[in-house]
């Protein structure tokens, strides 16, 4: 039996205090998506009707039933042009689906998190790419919790190509550069972004472990932020990447995520044409990693069980059932909702 758990209506008084029947249950209706009827309610405040297909994340579409296997897709090197042939769905559908799918992504995680929640040890790496071409490269700084690969944030900014390049390589870059500019180099301001969401969610007054590679900038930027609780631990970034390597975690969340999304392949057709969309994948990814896989492929739980931030390990349905995008000033959901979306017996997806 599903009870709403506030007004959807943020002007109603009932959506951020909700009280013990605020609405009553006035029918239900039966959608073309669904094989079962959808039930129907009025607050007693606002007298605004309402069902439970308005706390879903899936809340008017019309192929709910492709957003698990379409996230399925996202998550194992498949583009979006061969996605759609998949599912058998316009491109322009699976375009506009990615973005839906990645701001679900980023509010689930958000919300997951709270401050204090994360205690470390952490690490610290940026991966290089680039976006729609070979003279446009990109710094993708990823944070992690080195012991459960959590990945906590990350963030994309523009490189200037750098490097051995040879004569006619360095012709089309002054090439591109008159025609477009020259590119900033944002390096410094993507890490901050990283660790400025890490400090948000550390304990107060808390040591801060981070281990990273021996580029200073990581630590001018950590004790800015951190002051005497920063615990900088800089290893060499030339050793080898085996188990041995204290610097191993980080370097395997890297390569998983080159391997799991088509835009950070090194050579594909598949490239992001802005920076806006490799960030959106990477939302993707993080709500697949941190909250439906397991760290390891023999253990189910996920590197949000263990760090207690979920109860159990979501199934891709169960991830994209109920919205996220109430806002900070909205209430937790109430327990048993909150239940509703972890369990596998319910009758509603």
């Amino acid at each position: 039996m599903f009870d709403a758990p506030r007004c959807p209506y943020p002007t109603c008084r009932f959506h951020l205090r909700p009280q013990p029947g605020f609405c009553v249950r006035i029918g239900h209706y039966r959608p073309l998506c669904r094989p079962h009827p959808v039930p129907r309610f009025r607050c007693r405040a606002c007298r605004r009707t309402f069902s439970r297909q308005t706390f879903r994340a899936d809340y008017r579409q019309k192929k709910p039933h492709l957003n698990a296997r379409f996230l399925d897709l996202m998550i194992r090197c498949v583009g979006q042009r061969p996605a759609a042939q998949s599912l058998g769905v316009a491109r322009r559908t699976v375009e506009r689906r990615f973005l839906w799918l990645a701001r679900h992504a980023a509010w689930f995680h958000q919300n997951r998190l709270r401050p204090g929640s994360l205690a470390g040890p952490f690490q610290l790496d940026e991966l290089e790419t680039f976006e729609a071409n070979r003279y446009q490269p990109v710094t993708v700084p990823v944070l992690i919790d080195r012991r459960t690969f959590f990945i906590v944030d990350t963030a994309v900014a523009p490189l200037r190509r750098k490097g051995r390049m040879t004569p006619l390589q360095r012709r089309r870059r002054a090439e591109h550069e008159t025609l477009h500019g020259r590119r900033p180099s944002h390096s410094r301001n993507a890490v901050r972004r990283v660790l400025a969401s890490l400090h948000r969610l550390a304990p107060a007054r808390a040591p801060v472990t981070l281990e990273t590679d021996q580029k200073p900038l990581y630590g001018r930027l950590g004790r800015a932020l951190f002051g005497d609780r920063l615990d900088w631990r800089a290893f060499p970034a030339t050793a080898r990447r085996d188990h041995r390597n204290p610097l191993f975690p980080i370097n395997h969340t890297n390569a998983r995520l080159r391997h799991f999304l088509s835009r950070l392949k090194r050579r594909t057709w598949c490239v992001s044409r802005t920076r806006h969309h490799l960030q959106a994948h990477l939302s993707i990814a993080a709500l697949w990693v941190n909250y439906c896989r397991g760290i390891t492929g023999r253990t189910r739980t996920t590197p949000a069980q263990a760090l207690r931030l979920c109860p159990a390990a979501y199934r891709l349905e169960e991830a994209l059932s109920w919205r996220e995008d109430w806002g900070p000033r909205s209430p937790a959901l109430a327990p048993q909702f909150c239940q509703a979306s972890c369990t596998r017996s319910s009758g509603i997806f």
